[in-house]
Formats: structure tokens, sequence, C-alpha cells
């Protein structure tokens, strides 16, 4: 897989997307099926996805409020892991969430391509999902 990058511009400031990203309760609205970690560096998690894929993670660097980053690997395959950047940037619109999955060096190269084009789809979902959380998040607070 070749790193794939994805955007989406949320209408809220830099820190209710933080929020919308790295709370334990809006984990499963955006990221996966099922979602339990923890967002502070060395800590360990598991992703679900909704076509039942598990992702296992190690979360590696956060910067409270700007940029979180994983390593994560499907079940028994930790040699294809990729590592997950996700940056917050504010703008006169509200906050840009960047996604950057690249596959880690030892990654052997094999399917690339089908593993590429899924991962982009994945992500173009997930952050449909995370519009649509803080949709419903605007539409709860009235």
């Amino acid at each position: 897989m070749d790193s794939i990058e994805r955007h989406v511009t949320l209408d809220a400031d830099l820190d209710e997307a933080w929020e919308l990203l790295t709370r334990p309760e809006d984990l499963a609205g955006w990221l996966g099926a099922d979602v339990a970690f923890d967002p502070t560096p060395g800590s360990a998690g598991l992703v679900v996805d909704h076509d039942g894929t598990r992702r296992h993670l190690t979360v590696d660097r956060v910067e409270q409020g700007r940029s979180i980053s994983w390593r994560w690997w499907t079940d028994g395959d930790e040699q294809a892991a990729s590592r997950v950047e996700i940056t917050l940037v504010p703008t006169s619109g509200g906050t840009r969430v960047h996604v950057v999955e690249a596959p880690l060096p030892a990654a052997p190269s094999g399917g690339a391509v089908r593993a590429r084009a899924s991962a982009g789809t994945a992500w173009s979902h997930r952050l449909l999902h995370l519009e649509a959380l803080l949709l419903l998040a605007a539409s709860v607070r009235g």
C-alpha cells in the first residue's frame, strides 16, 4: 500500500473537533463499529471495522488538540502494519482534519493496489461518519 491521504473540514472549532476524534464514547461513531483505545502515547487498543476486520493499534504520539498517530495492523498480520497520522488545522471555515495512512518500512508490498484502494475508501467513510457525528452533536446541543 502506498500512502493514502484524506481530509475533511468540520464546521467546528479545534477543541470540539479534537473531542470528537478522541472522546471514548465517540470513537465508535466514526473510527469503526467497536473501538477501544486511550489516546495517550504507548497505549494499546482495538478497532473492529464494520465488516468485522479486527485491527490492533498502539498509539505513538499525541499532541493534545493538534495531532495523534498510531500504528495498526489486522489480526495475525503485524508485518503489514501501517501508521496513521491525524492532524487538525484551524481554518476560517472550522477545522481541517487531515489523515495520512502509510505502510511501515517493514510492510510487504504484495497486493499494494488493492490494499491502498481499500484503505482510501475506508478513510473516506470514516471521515464521512465524523461529519455525521458532528451534525448529530450540533442538533443535540440545539
